[in-house]
């Protein structure tokens, strides 16, 4: 509490101070407003804090994005990539699985493989290659489908060109395949050439016994083509869960299970369990992510070195190796000079292929790269926000102190507030008003 009448005084001083200062920002703003050929005072301080609130905003938005991304990666995270599960095969070189929809596959079955579906095809016998045709070609290709379709296709080749001159025996049966594949009739048509002597093959575009085709006419240099040098046949298979069997038959190897959620592709004869898998191709997008925003954090720190000593500490703190180069290479990263990252997605799958445990335990184990990164990125959060802006700080406080309008802001040093002579503002709106 003031004493007496000094406080009422400093009070009223204060009070007419204020009053003058309002005045004098009026008078200021009506000065510059009447005179157009002033230039506008800018205020150093306000443009110090939005830029700084700026570097802070995208500093935090770095940090924030580098630990999100690092989180989903390690393996205490139930939900991130280094836990998703896929239905896959354990035997890809027999089936190939995925799921058509979310269906909460749990139950593992196991499949069969007793035969494949197969499409019927015709081969001729080979010919040199590079020999002059002797006869020409003319004949069909009747087509019937599993459906009940039929399609014909009528092949002509003349031994001699346009220009009078002999075919060899490979532009003969080039022509006659092209003749054919032109039809899109219910099959396509190939040269074959092997050891300087060329076949025609042809074989039924679809697969399954109902799906066949017949051969008639000349034939030419094309000998044997008529016959069936493979049948069309059905896939054959059986389906265990639970311990029950059942047995299945499927003109195509696209076949659907567990009553059409799950798509399987059948390769060849075998057994192979279809269940949930640890999702590969998820975790290598993740360490892509992981690399990316590494880098963007590192490239970020280092064009804003200037900033502050926190923002250069934390540039060191990133540029440091996130594990051994073995444990990287193992990962599919490389750590290049400048602190950034290199990623080789087909290395880490090759890897992943290998060892598949251990790769897992270098990237999402307790003291794995993804663990390394996140630390990084928490540490950089728990900077000081003062550190990280102290040399903008102190460029501000030095603009300010040639700016001349700034010392009648009313709490600063030099202000209005402290001045001895309160009636110098109202001189100074005499001068303006």
């Amino acid at each position: 509490m003031a004493v007496g009448r000094i406080g009422s005084s400093m009070s009223y001083m204060n009070y007419t101070s204020s009053i003058n200062q309002l005045r004098l920002q009026q008078a200021l703003n009506n000065y510059h407003s009447n005179r157009q050929a002033v230039t506008p005072v800018n205020r150093v301080n306000r443009t110090y804090k939005d830029s700084s609130l700026n570097f802070l905003k995208n500093y935090n938005s770095k940090m924030t994005d580098l630990m999100q991304s690092a989180n989903s990666l390690r393996g205490s995270n139930s939900s991130g990539a280094a836990n998703t599960k896929k239905l896959g095969s354990s035997n890809n070189s027999v089936l190939t699985a995925k799921e058509r929809f979310g269906s909460g596959f749990g139950q593992k079955l196991s499949v069969n493989v007793s035969q494949v579906a197969k499409a019927q095809m015709n081969q001729s016998a080979g010919v040199n290659a590079k020999a002059k045709a002797s006869s020409g070609m003319n004949f069909s290709i009747r087509s019937k489908s599993a459906s009940g379709g039929v399609s014909n296709v009528f092949v002509q080749v003349d031994a001699r060109k346009k220009d009078g001159g002999l075919r060899t025996n490979q532009e003969m049966l080039e022509e006659a395949a092209s003749q054919i594949n032109r039809a899109k009739s219910g099959v396509q048509a190939s040269v074959v050439v092997k050891d300087g002597e060329a076949s025609l093959q042809i074989t039924g575009r679809k697969t399954g016994e109902g799906n066949t085709f017949q051969v008639n006419g000349d034939t030419g240099i094309a000998k044997g083509l008529s016959e069936t040098a493979q049948e069309a046949q059905n896939a054959k298979y059986s389906v265990t869960e639970n311990g029950a069997s059942r047995n299945y038959i499927s003109s195509t190897n696209e076949i659907s299970l567990d009553m059409g959620r799950i798509q399987a592709t059948l390769k060849k004869e075998g057994t192979a369990d279809i269940e949930p898998q640890e999702d590969n191709e998820s975790l290598i997008s993740g360490v892509e992510d992981l690399v990316n925003h590494y880098n963007k954090t590192v490239d970020f720190l280092r064009s804003n070195a200037g900033q502050g000593a926190e923002v250069s500490r934390q540039l060191r703190n990133m540029v440091r190796s996130l594990g051994s180069e073995q444990s990287l290479e193992m990962a599919g990263i490389t750590a290049n000079k400048d602190g950034t990252l290199s990623f080789d997605k087909e290395k880490l799958a090759k890897n992943l292929e290998e060892d598949e445990a251990l790769v897992r335990d270098v990237i999402s184990g307790r003291n794995g790269i993804a663990q390394a990164a996140f630390d990084r990125g928490s540490a950089g959060l728990r900077a000081n926000s003062a550190g990280l802006v102290q040399e903008s700080v102190r460029q501000a406080e030095s603009s300010q102190n040639t700016d001349g309008y700034h010392f009648l802001n009313t709490f600063s040093k030099a202000g209005a507030y402290n001045l001895s002579n309160y009636m110098a503002l109202g001189l100074m709106m005499d001068y303006f008003v």
